[in-house]
């Protein structure tokens, strides 16, 4: 992996440098620490929350971490840093990464199943906000509303392939499709691409998309599908696909998103309070809470 976080408390995770881990850990213990008679440098994994070791941090030109379960009393593992062997088989990071389906589980008391639940609470209006904006789609309160009672029912925070870094997205893959009749477009190149394909339908001057004879009927549905995760020379990229789809299950326009987690925490660390949406965080914690 090309990134690194100092704790299992924080989301906050940065690129793997010798610059950035001096500056975050001020070269102190137990972020330093010697190594069968070496310098050692260790962390822990922004997706599955085990200690990792940071490998060729003075020889290499793009050092990289690697998970590192350390013998009893070896090593002290970093603040709040611990060890699941379960975890590490499912993270996108490890070696042997598992192909993932949505029926891949988390155990119900999961610590980081929590975690992940409490954060998708807490942040609910900036994964709407985030969600939005990938999409070129909004997302009213009844719509959301709807895909967290999809998502509870799921029991989406605990799927193997959800992280703290990419809970808008698979919050959104846990929905099943919807009726695209009536939801708003604001890009306008899905919204051409969609009334080329279906001339039956039309759109008005706010992207509200309709169907041209009241007396026919729209079959078309979104959804998200796809969850793809690959790791490329230690950097980790993720997709879902946004599927607009007819009732033969025929695809009529669709989208890659791909995950942006830096973003995702630049938001939920914003410290712009005024274009919060408190009523979509409430609405989260009376669905899931």
């Amino acid at each position: 992996m090309d990134v690194f976080k100092i704790s299992v408390d924080t989301q906050q995770f940065h690129k793997i440098t010798q610059d950035n881990f001096d500056q975050v850990t001020k070269k102190q213990a137990p972020w330093y620490q010697p190594i069968n008679g070496h310098q050692g440098w260790f962390a822990v994994c922004p997706a599955c929350d085990n200690p990792i070791q940071i490998i060729g941090m003075l020889e290499r030109d793009a050092p990289y971490g690697k998970h590192f379960f350390p013998t009893a009393g070896a090593v002290s593992v970093p603040l709040k840093g611990r060890t699941d062997k379960e975890e590490y088989e499912w993270c996108p990071y490890a070696s042997k990464n598992k192909h993932l389906t949505k029926d891949d589980r988390r155990a119900a008391g999961s610590e980081l199943a929590v975690l992940i639940k409490q954060i998708l609470i807490e942040q609910f209006d900036r994964v709407i906000y985030l969600l939005e904006k990938t999409t070129g789609m909004r997302i009213s309160f009844a719509l959301a509303k709807q895909m967290l009672e999809e998502y509870r029912a799921a029991e989406g925070w605990r799927y193997r392939g959800a992280t703290r870094q990419n809970i808008p997205w698979v919050f959104a893959y846990m929905m099943q499709a919807k009726r695209v009749r009536g939801r708003t477009f604001f890009d306008k190149k899905l919204t051409e691409d969609l009334l080329t394909r279906r001339p039956d339908l039309t759109c008005n001057t706010n992207g509200k998309i309709d169907i041209k004879d009241d007396t026919k009927f729209c079959d078309l549905s979104f959804s998200f599908i796809r969850h793809r995760r690959h790791v490329n020379q230690h950097t980790l990229s993720e997709s879902i696909e946004f599927n607009i789809a007819n009732s033969k299950q025929e695809t009529v326009c669709k989208r890659e998103i791909i995950f942006e987690h830096d973003y995702f925490l630049k938001l939920i660390n914003s410290k712009n309070e005024a274009s919060r949406r408190m009523n979509f965080v409430e609405l989260a914690r009376s669905v899931l809470a």
